[in-house]
């Protein structure tokens, strides 16, 4: 009998923030044992399309990318070029045996940025934040977070919100009735798709 060939994910975030939190849940959940979070090196689409490219070369089976909507919205300029690299991956699935390439590429969007899952761990909103700094400060005030990577060296971020009153099972609830606001057409903002990227992990 053919070894099955283990499936391999890489999650690419666009900054420091994803990379911590998700190296956060590791030790609690044993399906991201072999997860390999990943950061551009700059925030820039082309270097996120680079890293996507080269999680594509490196034989990843899945690739997921986690995408912060604030500076995707700040001006026409930019949103065209984040909708082309959407619609050039998001969803894209190849499969040729012979050539032994498999691999999907998704993308999961929060509006406006991550730190939006992270208040979903303490309180469900659907408030249309000015920036993102506005979410950030709300978060501070809640529990003392801090947007800055000693802060995320010091502080694994999954634990710190539970010792806090967070509560993970919580966020995923939050984020998923956020982004059924948004597929029922309710609101196209303040909504988190990492949920549903939990979900395909498998570990909701």
């Amino acid at each position: 009998m053919p070894k099955v060939r283990k499936q391999t994910t890489v999650i690419i975030g666009e900054g420091p923030t994803e990379f911590f939190y998700l190296n956060s849940l590791k030790d609690e959940f044993r399906q991201l044992q072999s997860i390999k979070p990943d950061t551009p090196k700059n925030t820039s689409l082309r270097e996120l399309e680079r890293s996507i490219e080269s999680a594509i070369a490196m034989g990843y089976d899945r690739i997921f990318c986690l995408i912060d909507m604030d500076n995707k919205k700040k001006d026409p300029t930019s949103w065209a070029a984040y909708s082309e690299l959407k619609r050039k991956y998001h969803c894209k699935k190849v499969h040729n045996e012979k050539k032994g390439i498999n691999y999907e590429v998704r993308f999961f969007e929060t509006d406006r940025c991550t730190e939006l899952f992270f208040l979903y761990y303490f309180r469900y909103t659907g408030q249309n934040y000015a920036d993102s700094k506005s979410i950030e400060d709300e978060l501070c005030r809640i529990c003392g977070y801090e947007k800055t990577q000693r802060f995320f060296r010091t502080h694994p971020l999954h634990q710190y919100f539970q010792k806090k009153g967070g509560d993970w099972v919580r966020a995923i609830e939050n984020a998923l009735k956020s982004e059924k606001c948004l597929i029922d057409g309710e609101r196209d903002y303040t909504y988190s798709e990492i949920g549903s990227m939990f979900k395909e992990l498998g570990i909701v």
